[in-house]
């Protein structure tokens, strides 16, 4: 057995959000198996439950024998120790950020987090990866070392099923349907065209759900029950057609929300950071058995459009958007979808999805690495603003 070191740049606690929730519960999994598992989390960090996995405040680099992380925050000491390094890639921030404006703060974000790839391609011993498109990716990273194992990891979901019980969304009639966008409103993101659709279906009863609380972790809200207001406005949508959802469900209590939807959407616009996602939001539909509305692209989509968890749309358009609501409303199509989820729902616990890392661990000394001093310079390169990956459109 081994002592693991995981990081996540993201604060732990009740209310957690993706980065940090995976971060935890993969180390469960590992300590369920037997190692010793310390995790390093965001100032103000808790545990959500009891644990075999110990919380401390700063990364004790000589005590890992193995360090698992993001590359895209990870300090040099993370790259020159004698430790096993296993990047956890299932988040394409470089692609996020492509997708927002470019600031410079962003472009200041863009130079750091590609100035990890360098020291990645030389030092990593094995990285994880959800889906094809992330294993084609990393596996152009890493093509100097072909032997580097990229293992398939993605987002998992809890060991227990949800509880039947549920909540009212304040300001939802409760004879409404509720359709949950489950997640933040990012710029790669496309909550337009859930609204332009939702316009189309006219008077019926139901209303579209955004959260619109502060990210946990975060200070303030990036997308305000304001800015929900003045977008629904722009399709003449208003209460309760479109409901903001103003606070953070705690990581426990999150089923009271999703068992109250009829439908949970995931829209995003045809960006190179589609291709790349997994919609790990959508992981909680999977838990919550509730049928999905995506657009084309990404591995949730391909999963969805071929096991049949709900409709596959392509992007950017209001009338298939509409249409396919109208048909996961229908309560035989509605069924039909449940069951689908049910039928592949074990398949995704996280017990399972981290099988690939708990076999490949005592393998991966074996792995050979790079030297880190050509990296090094190719990081800096890159920190002056040289040698960046070309913005993707």
């Amino acid at each position: 057995m081994m002592r693991v070191l995981f990081l996540t740049d993201d604060r732990l606690g009740p209310s957690m959000a993706g980065s940090a929730l995976r971060a935890w519960e993969l180390a469960n999994v590992l300590a369920g198996a037997g190692h010793e598992v310390r995790l390093t989390a965001a100032r103000g960090s808790s545990k959500p439950h009891e644990s075999l996995v110990e919380l401390i405040e700063t990364p004790d680099w000589r005590w890992a024998e193995a360090v698992i992380a993001p590359p895209w925050s990870l300090h040099l000491p993370a790259f020159t120790g004698r430790h096993l390094l296993v990047i956890d890639g299932a988040t394409p921030l470089l692609a996020e950020l492509e997708a927002m404006p470019s600031t410079p703060e962003i472009r200041r974000r863009r130079r750091t987090a590609a100035a990890r790839l360098p020291m990645v391609a030389a030092r990593a011993h094995a990285v994880l990866a959800a889906g094809a498109a992330q294993h084609d990716w990393w596996q152009a990273v890493l093509q100097r070392r072909p032997t580097v194992p990229i293992l398939e990891v993605p987002f998992g979901i809890q060991e227990h099923d949800p509880p039947e019980e549920s909540a009212e969304v304040i300001g939802v009639p409760r004879d409404w349907s509720v359709v949950l966008w489950w997640g933040g409103v990012w710029p790669w993101l496309d909550l337009d065209t859930l609204l332009a659709a939702r316009a189309r279906l006219g008077r019926v009863p139901v209303s579209i759900v955004v959260p619109t609380a502060t990210r946990p972790g975060g200070s303030l809200s990036q997308f305000t029950a304001t800015d929900l207001s003045r977008m629904a406005a722009r399709y003449a949508l208003s209460a309760p057609e479109v409901v903001p959802l103003e606070h953070w469900a705690p990581y426990n209590e999150r089923h009271l929300t999703l068992n109250r939807a009829a439908v949970m959407a995931f829209l995003h616009q045809a960006k190179p950071e589609s291709e790349l996602s997994f919609r790990t939001r959508a992981m909680d539909a999977l838990w919550s058995a509730t049928p999905m509305l995506l657009s084309a692209g990404g591995e949730v989509a391909r999963l969805a459009d071929a096991l049949g968890w709900g409709e596959v749309v392509e992007p950017g358009s209001p009338a298939a958007v509409s249409d396919a609501l109208k048909r996961l409303l229908e309560p035989e199509e509605h069924d039909r979808r449940r069951t689908a989820i049910l039928e592949h729902r074990d398949h995704w616990r996280w017990s399972r999805v981290a099988d690939p890392l708990v076999e490949a661990l005592p393998t991966l000394a074996t792995v050979p690495r790079g030297t880190l001093t050509s990296s090094l310079l190719r990081a800096a390169g890159i920190l002056m603003g040289l040698g960046m990956p070309r913005r993707r459109r």
